[in-house]
């Protein structure tokens, strides 16, 4: 059960940073960190469990990521401290999946369990 530990923290130090993100960024700009979290998340795929990105998923993150640029372009409003929530909320989300696809493997718990 301490091995499931760090899915529970990630996940709720996810949350926090999510909603402090949001006291201090607009919207958009947020939405444009998440999507980056989604291209860092497959790079930590690649990098702890060697699985590829195939071209087809690499061109929809460009698109996603474009998509969200663009429509932040009216609205980009960022603060420092917004900033650091913000980096804080990719870390314990890339966190959370790639720690959560490790121990859903190696975890020797129960499906019950893991709730």
């Amino acid at each position: 059960a301490i091995q499931w530990a760090p899915v529970n923290i990630m996940f709720c130090g996810m949350l926090f940073t999510g909603m402090a993100a949001l006291q201090h960024n607009s919207v958009p700009m947020v939405t444009v960190f998440k999507n980056i979290t989604n291209i860092i998340v497959a790079v930590g795929d690649y990098y702890f469990f060697g699985n590829n990105v195939e071209i087809l998923v690499m061109m929809a993150f460009g698109t996603m990521l474009g998509g969200a640029v663009f429509a932040a372009r009216n609205d980009a409003a960022i603060t420092g401290i917004g900033l650091f929530w913000m980096v804080g909320n990719a870390c314990t989300t890339a966190g959370y999946i790639l720690y959560m696809k490790f121990a859903t493997k190696n975890v020797k718990l129960s499906k019950f369990g893991m709730v």
